[in-house]
């Protein structure tokens, strides 16, 4: 904390940061992302008598771990490069250098709180509603040809797909999946359809919520700045399902799954309706982008996890146990098992 408020207060100016007043006054709060595959540690600036952060900090849980920072930085100023005037609801980079020993991120603070379950069930379209709004301008805002970007499918499909297959056995049953998921998805290669920059886990705590209910998004790590239309519209949505039904195990996590996107009652299928019409997105590719919302975030969380243990090899039992009971591998096997029970087109 030290490192963040002295950097601060010598490089107050120069940023500059002024507008903020003095920075003889500032704190900091320390915040340990939660998340077994986290890869840095969170920084609240305040001031006196002020609730809300003015600035958030961020440096590499491990010293020298810089890959997932960058990523972040590159997206942030790619986000903010896509309009006039960039995105007041996302982070701007304000500094990003080595100090005091640390790769150090300063980065506005976004106006807003998470957005909380509690909220989203008591509220439901006070709590979907804008954020889905929000989502269908700013892909529309982004969205470019996929066939102007030649890598896309091996990049955003064929390479996640190889990654998940290398974590299990030859013989292991998800091998027939990932072959099956390989077919469903092929169709897209040759489809005409906008890429948009994808947030990559869209989902609370990452989106908040602010006055008048403008929605504000934060932690673009994962972010593809080409990346596949569907997907943060499908996370969303799949977190509001677990939020409606207060969902606390696996057995809970799918049936608030099941409901929200399967069989003729879904209540989430206007949304996906709405998301489709907003950004141009044909109605039958649908069904393959599903799949792949579920099979790259479960390919993510491989990388991330391998990342984490500085390991480049198959991971150890232990971990692809930890993996098969994770709510998103269930929620993948699940989606692949019922896939024709997926229906957007009604």
């Amino acid at each position: 904390m030290n490192t963040v408020l002295t950097y601060l207060k010598a490089h107050w100016q120069a940023l500059p940061l002024d507008r903020y007043g003095s920075p003889e006054k500032l704190t900091c709060v320390l915040v340990t992302p939660r998340f077994k595959t986290s890869s840095h540690i969170l920084f609240f600036v305040l001031a006196e008598g002020r609730r809300d952060p003015l600035l958030v900090a961020k440096v590499p849980r491990l010293a020298g771990d810089n890959g997932q920072l960058d990523r972040e930085v590159g997206n942030l100023r790619r986000v903010q490069a896509l309009q006039p005037g960039g995105f007041d609801s996302i982070p701007r980079v304000l500094a990003y250098e080595d100090y005091g020993g640390h790769r150090l991120l300063i980065e506005t603070a976004v106006e807003g709180q998470p957005l909380r379950p509690d909220y989203v069930r008591q509220h439901p379209a006070e709590g979907i509603g804008p954020v889905t709004e929000w989502l269908i301008d700013f892909h529309r805002a982004s969205a470019r040809p996929a066939s102007e970007i030649s890598d896309w499918f091996e990049r955003l499909v064929a390479l996640p797909l190889a990654q998940l297959a290398g974590v299990f056995p030859e013989n292991a049953p998800e091998q027939p999946w990932i072959e099956a998921m390989r077919e469903a998805v092929a169709p897209l290669r040759e489809a005409r359809f906008p890429l948009v920059f994808e947030h990559g886990d869209f989902s609370s705590p990452n989106i908040l919520l602010g006055p008048e209910r403008a929605v504000g998004v934060v932690d673009w790590e994962l972010a593809e700045a080409a990346g596949l239309p569907g997907s943060d519209i499908f996370f969303f949505l799949n977190f509001a399902a677990f939020s409606r039904s207060r969902a606390r195990s696996n057995d809970q996590y799918l049936a608030a799954f099941r409901e929200a996107f399967f069989g003729s009652s879904a209540w989430a299928r206007p949304y996906v309706q709405d998301y489709c019409r907003g950004v141009g997105l044909e109605p039958r590719l649908l069904r393959p982008l599903f799949l792949l919302c579920w099979g790259r975030y479960v390919a993510n969380l491989v990388v991330r996890l391998q990342n984490s243990l500085n390991s480049n090899v198959n991971l150890a039992a232990e971990s692809i146990t930890w993996l098969r009971e994770n709510r998103y591998y269930l929620l993948w096997k699940h989606s692949l098992e019922h896939i024709s029970g997926l229906d957007f087109e009604s």
